[in-house]
């Protein structure tokens, strides 16, 4: 179903990176709360995956829009 229609498969690919983002943002929230020592690699590697999801998230999205306002 979502393969005849490209509307709809980017809604579900923008579900899905939503859930993504929201993991990553649950994994880093989760590791200040318990005030747990990460090495630097470690916090590049997850703000380099919430920025990389934000980035594709604003292109699936800009994709949508003109579909939506037509």
């Amino acid at each position: 179903m979502f393969n005849q229609n490209p509307n709809a498969r980017l809604q579900h690919q923008l579900c899905e990176l939503k859930l993504e983002e929201r993991r990553v943002c649950s994994d880093i929230r989760h590791l200040v709360k318990n005030n747990t020592t990460i090495d630097f690699f470690k916090a590049k590697q997850l703000n380099t995956l919430k920025t990389g999801v934000k980035k594709k998230i604003r292109t699936v999205e800009a994709k949508i829009m003109p579909n939506i306002i037509a």
